[in-house]
């Protein structure tokens, strides 16, 4: 299977979810990148809610559930996942639920 560098994952946007299922906000563009070596899922995050961004980058090896806007989009239930400021992203990369 062949990937784009870089595969949209919600064009219109995506809620972000904690183990709880507490709604953490919104971001306006969740962008995939292509596998990483370690078969980790990548996300870039662009949000303007201060919130969700803080949550983001300090998750670490955390449960985080992402439900895109649009209902073609993909979601992405992580069983664990790590988040770090990326320029004025965000990225988020873990293991997928059932991976």
């Amino acid at each position: 299977m062949e990937y784009a560098s870089e595969v949209s994952a919600a064009n219109d946007g995506a809620r972000f979810f904690d183990e709880k299922k507490r709604d953490l906000g919104w971001a306006a563009k969740v962008s995939k990148r292509d596998p990483s070596l370690g078969g980790l899922t990548v996300l870039d995050i662009a949000t303007a809610e201060p919130s969700l961004a803080m949550f983001l980058r300090s998750l670490d090896k955390g449960r985080l559930f992402v439900r895109p806007a649009d209902v073609l989009g993909e979601s992405f239930a992580f069983a664990w996942a790590s988040g770090y400021a990326n320029g004025q992203d965000i990225r988020v990369q873990g293991v997928l639920e059932g991976k």
